[in-house]
C-alpha cells in the first residue's frame, strides 16, 4: 500500500513526516515506541519497529497433508524456507503414529522447528531460533567445514579401501541440506523486512538474492560428493582410484573459494578469481578427456562441482561490483 505525506520542518532544522495511522496500529505503536530507519541503496528510506517492547507479528502457516504426499512435504518446507514462525500441520485421516512420523521427519530436517502442540489430526511446529541464535556467518562456515570434511573422508575411503568413513558422508549430507535451509529462511526474513537485513550479515538488502545462490552451489556442491560416496559404496572404493587425483584438485578449490565467502575482496582477490575459474576449467578440460572416468556418475559429479565452484566465483565478484556500486551512489548523495 502506497501513503503519500508532505514534509514539515520543525524547529527550523528537523524535517518530519507522520506515520500512516493503520500501519502504527498494526505493529503496536504508541507514544514514546522506537522505529528503526534505514537508508536502503537506492536512497529510499525503510521504516520498521525497532523498540523491544514491539512485539512483531505472529507469522502462521497451516499445511493440510492430502494424498499428494510429496506435495504437502514442498509445501510444510517452503513455509519453513520462507519464514514461518509457527505452522500447523492438518491431518485428519493420519493415526497417531503417522503424525509421529511427521513430526521426527520435519524436526530431522530442519534447524529450530520443534513439536509445541500434538493432538488428533494435527500437528503444531513453532521455530524457536532467530538469527542471533545461530548467525548465517556461522551457519555458512559450518556448512562448508561439514563439505570438506566429506570430501576427507571419500578421499580417505578411496585411499584405503576403508567404506566405514562412507555412511558418515551420506549421514552429513542431511546436516547439510538442513543448515541449507536455515541460511535460505535467514535470506527470506531480511527480505520479508520480519529481521534487519544486517542482522543477517548482508551489506544491503540486494545481496540477498546472490547469497541464496551461492548457499545452493554450496548444497550441489555437498550433493555430488554425497553421489561419489554412493558410488564408491555400490562399486567399492578401488574401483574410483581414477577419480581420487581430480577430487583432490578440486578439494583444494573448494578450500579456496569458500574462504573468501566472508571476506571484503579488493583488486587482487578479484584477479585471483579470474584465474581461479581458469584453472577449474582446466581441471574440467582433463576430467573429460581421462578415459578411465569418462561417462561415470563420478565423472559427472566431478565436473558439477567444479563447474558450481566457478559459479560461486562469479556471484562473489557480482557481490563486489554491487558493493562498489551502493558505494559510489551513496558517495554522490
Amino acid at each position: 500500500m502506497l501513503y503519500r505525506r508532505k514534509v514539515q520542518v520543525v524547529g527550523g532544522s528537523t524535517y518530519t513526516v507522520s506515520l500512516p495511522k493503520e500501519w502504527v496500529k498494526s505493529v503496536g505503536l504508541r507514544n514514546g515506541s522506537e522505529v528503526a530507519i534505514e537508508v536502503m541503496p537506492d536512497l529510499t528510506l525503510r521504516i520498521y519497529p525497532g523498540g523491544k517492547e514491539v512485539e512483531r507479528l505472529e507469522l502462521e502457516s497451516e499445511v493440510e497433508f492430502s494424498k499428494d504426499a510429496e506435495l504437502s512435504v514442498a509445501r510444510l518446507v517452503a513455509s519453513y524456507v520462507v519464514g514461518y514462525r509457527r505452522i500447523t500441520v492438518s491431518c485428519p485421516t493420519c493415526s497417531a503414529s503417522q503424525l509421529e512420523e511427521i513430526a521426527r521427519w520435519v524436526t530431522e530436517r530442519t534447524i529450530g522447528l520443534e513439536v509445541v502442540e500434538k493432538d488428533v489430526g494435527y500437528v503444531v511446529f513453532r521455530c524457536l531460533v532467530d538469527v542471533s541464535t545461530l548467525p548465517m556467518a556461522e551457519a555458512l562456515s559450518t556448512l562448508t567445514k561439514l563439505t570438506t570434511r566429506s570430501m576427507e573422508d571419500v578421499e580417505h575411503s578411496i585411499n584405503t579401501g576403508d567404506q566405514s568413513s562412507l555412511d558418515e558422508v551420506l549421514s552429513r549430507d542431511n546436516l547439510i541440506d538442513k543448515l541449507y535451509l536455515y541460511i535460505l529462511r535467514q535470506l527470506n526474513q531480511a527480505l520479508l523486512g520480519t529481521v534487519s537485513y544486517s542482522s543477517v550479515g548482508l551489506n544491503s538488502i540486494a545481496e540477498a538474492m546472490y547469497w541464496a545462490m551461492i548457499v545452493r552451489f554450496l548444497e550441489r556442491i555437498a550433493d555430488y560428493v554425497a553421489s561419489i560416496a554412493e558410488e564408491a559404496k555400490k562399486l567399492g572404493p578401488g574401483r574410483l582410484v581414477s577419480v581420487l587425483r581430480y577430487l583432490k584438485l578440486l578439494h583444494e578449490k573448494y578450500d579456496e573459494v569458500t574462504k573468501y565467502l566472508l571476506l571484503k575482496h579488493g583488486v587482487e582477490e578479484l584477479a585471483r578469481f579470474g584465474k581461479l575459474m581458469v584453472e577449474l576449467r582446466n581441471v574440467e578440460a582433463e576430467i573429460r578427456r581421462d578415459s578411465t572416468i569418462s561417462g561415470t556418475a563420478s565423472a559427472e559429479s566431478l565436473l558439477r562441482i567444479s563447474a558450481h565452484l566457478r559459479d560461486i566465483l562469479e556471484l562473489l565478484i557480482d557481490i563486489q561490483v554491487l558493493r562498489n556500486l551502493i558505494s559510489s551512489t551513496l558517495a554522490q548523495a
